[in-house]
């Protein structure tokens, strides 16, 4: 800042200036760095005052309302694997199931039918409950192509073949009774219910695929 006076008497006038370089406002970065973050906010833990910082930006908020949207439309069009499918084949869960008709001869893998969870876009299977150590058979004969640990939130897991391109998966077993390369059916014992891998509570999750692709389990098995 610089002052300017300037005075003439001969007109009886006094000017006086103060010349301010102005400067160009800051633009604070999306992405911070802690300094800024501390000098900014001084409350808070580091985490807290970031979340404030992001809150405040308004370019921030533009940034994260527009990828939440991008996001959001992904989501709409991408379709959701499982787990084990994802580690297998990459297979594509199919929500629409209006061609698909109950085939005969197929059964209910427990004896008494009481659904926790339904099939979803997010659930690609239906949870039966019931009690840890409850009896779990195939829902129609087949060749066991998997039984054993599953790491990705299956817990015990078998997996079976069946005629006209189906598979199903038994998953979250307290005890599996048979070994891969066992030809089962509908008569046999498989795993008993239990609550092992990711799960709130002794259920049997059921998923069926057909050809590689996951189908709703209720609309195919036998009433």
């Amino acid at each position: 800042m610089r002052k300017l006076n300037l005075e003439l008497p001969k007109y009886r006038l006094q000017l006086h200036l103060k010349l301010i370089k102005r400067r160009k406002p800051l633009v604070e970065p999306i992405v911070p760095t802690p300094k800024l973050v501390n000098k900014k906010y001084r409350a808070g833990t580091f985490l807290g005052r970031l979340a404030r910082y992001l809150a405040d930006h308004k370019s921030a908020k533009k940034v994260f309302a527009s990828g939440f949207s991008v996001i959001a439309m992904m989501v709409t069009f991408y379709p959701q694997t499982s787990n084990f499918q994802a580690q297998a084949a990459g297979d594509v869960i199919l929500e629409a199931q209006t061609n698909l008709t109950t085939i005969k001869g197929l059964q209910y893998p427990v004896a008494k039918v009481k659904i926790n969870q339904n099939y979803g876009f997010s659930h690609p299977g239906v949870d039966f409950g019931g009690k840890v150590g409850d009896a779990i058979t195939p829902i129609t004969a087949g060749v066991v192509t998997y039984a054993g640990w599953n790491k990705t939130g299956y817990g015990n897991l078998v997996v079976i073949t069946h005629k006209n391109g189906l598979d199903s998966y038994y998953a979250h077993l307290s005890k599996i009774n048979v070994i891969t390369g066992s030809v089962v059916d509908t008569t046999n014992l498989i795993g008993e219910m239990g609550v092992t891998g990711r799960t709130t509570g002794p259920h049997l999750h059921l998923e069926i695929h057909q050809k590689g692709a996951s189908v709703n389990p209720l609309t195919i098995l036998s009433k």
